[in-house]
């Protein structure tokens, strides 16, 4: 299939974005978060602001270095601060207190379609971050079942050896760049793991270009399919992702496959229908995005930090290596204490999901600010992850603060999460802490690895965190003298 083929499937995936959830109700949170319009407010007033005219457009810093454009403005404004964006204001969140009041959101006044409906709405429509409350909450029971402890340990015996094939195949490689290759291996698993599928090179191709364009879409300064665009690409690459699992969900509804596209095609809800084509597609096309991309970042992200830290690289290795024979069991992931300190703090200082976007479906209250209704309210883990007051020396990569000892993650609530929280937590957060567990521990057993060139990593933050060059290494395998 080319991505020519799908060109009419971008109208069908475009077309259905103005519909409501199924079943909304008059007089509902969902049904007040469906009348916004799609441009949010434009001016906010009475909150601690960025200035409105900057020398460089707030847009533009944010595109450029969203972490760096971030903490500068919670150091010149506070934790909590309005600023542009794309043509509105955002109103950012870092202090944990309001940033777990928005991501539990008790009163039901936050939207979280809509909060994105902007940047991905038309791209990655119908996935559970674009959808709210009761919608929400059905569609994730019906997945939830994925991604319980007895589907986890099945996923483990793929994903073990499929990583330690990999890994081992780049002995003969001592130059790599990473994240490339990261990208490619996550792509090959979660075809594996959510779709029963395996991809031959071409389709991989395929399939992970149309990604690639979708996700580069949401960032791109053109919100419209002008041809030869970001944006064009993206809608593109959405509708061949539409066609490419639409023609297999035939099959899946009749078949007894134990993967998850097979279980969503005959799943039903709480009234006993089944999901439509268009939801089933909808959902795996977010999963497939999920349990790939956010995963290469936080694995790129963790190599990289040992790379720039010989001395916890070693420690982690000797962690490593205390698990007796070459193999690792399920069950001795739980060992690997400091590995998991080391994802864990990776994670803080580049989390996958830097900022969550939701929009005020009515005029509220949030701590002591008053938001009015269509008002755009980003938490942002950039700003709450590094302030001085709750984290020691934040700007150091330093794993022992996840110790039992320190256990500084555990100050407030609202004071790590970087894969959102509440609700919309990721439901695959565990399934990417093991692919990342189960990286290092072959990675690390094969490899000793250093930055192909002395200068600190430099890190491009949106869409998805990844270092920029996709971090080139030198490898010498463990055992042998680096030259």
């Amino acid at each position: 299939m080319t991505m020519e083929s799908s060109r009419s499937g971008a109208v069908r995936a475009r077309t259905s974005r103005e519909r409501a959830p199924r079943r909304v109700l008059r007089d509902t949170p969902i049904s007040d978060a469906v009348r916004l319009p799609r441009m949010p407010v434009r001016r906010l007033e009475g909150l601690p602001r960025a200035p409105r005219r900057p020398a460089v457009p707030h847009t533009l810093q944010l595109l450029r270095d969203a972490k760096g454009f971030l903490n500068r403005m919670r150091v010149r404004h506070g934790p909590n601060f309005a600023h542009g964006y794309f043509g509105f204001e955002a109103f950012v969140v870092g202090e944990p207190e309001l940033v777990r009041e928005v991501l539990l959101d008790r009163e039901q006044a936050f939207s979280s379609r809509m909060g994105w409906d902007y940047t991905i709405g038309e791209l990655f429509e119908g996935g559970l971050m674009l959808r709210d409350f009761d919608d929400h909450r059905a569609q994730r029971n019906i997945m939830q079942a994925a991604f319980r402890p007895a589907a986890m340990r099945g996923y483990f015996e793929i994903i073990n050896p499929f990583v330690a094939k990999a890994v081992a195949r780049w002995s003969d490689d001592p130059r790599l760049r990473l994240y490339p290759e990261v990208k490619r291996l996550g792509l090959r698993l979660a075809a594996e793991l959510l779709l029963g599928i395996s991809f031959d090179e071409r389709e991989g191709r395929a399939v992970g270009r149309a990604f690639v364009d979708a996700v580069q879409a949401s960032v791109a300064p053109i919100r419209r399919p002008v041809p030869l665009t970001s944006y064009w690409r993206g809608m593109r690459g959405r509708a061949f992702l539409i066609d490419y699992f639409s023609k297999e969900i035939p099959t899946r509804r009749i078949g007894d496959g134990r993967d998850m596209f097979t279980q969503l095609c005959q799943a039903v809800d709480e009234d006993g229908e089944q999901l439509t084509d268009e939801e089933i597609a909808q959902h795996v096309i977010f999963l497939v995005l999920a349990a790939h991309d956010t995963t290469a970042s936080a694995i790129t992200t963790a190599v990289a930090a040992l790379a720039e830290s010989p001395e916890c690289q070693e420690r982690t290795r000797r962690e490593i290596e205390s698990i007796s024979g070459s193999d690792l069991d399920y069950g001795e992931l739980s060992t690997l204490a400091h590995t998991e300190w080391v994802i864990k703090e990776s994670l803080r200082m580049q989390p996958p999901v830097g900022f969550v976007v939701r929009r005020a479906v009515r005029d509220c209250k949030l701590g002591p600010y008053g938001l009015p209704k269509n008002a755009v309210v980003t938490p942002s883990a950039w700003v709450t992850h590094y302030l001085p007051g709750w984290w020691t020396d934040p700007e150091r990569f330093d794993p022992n603060r996840f110790s039992p000892e320190r256990s500084e993650h555990k100050g407030h609530p609202g004071l790590y999460y970087p894969f959102g929280g509440g609700a919309h937590m990721c439901l695959g957060v565990h399934l990417a802490g093991m692919q990342a567990k189960t990286f290092l521990y072959h990675f690390l057993r094969h490899y000793r690895f250093t930055l192909r060139r002395r200068r600190p990593v430099k890190f491009v933050s949106v869409p998805i965190p990844h270092p920029r060059g996709g971090l080139s290494l030198r490898l010498t395998p463990v055992g042998k003298t680096s030259v």
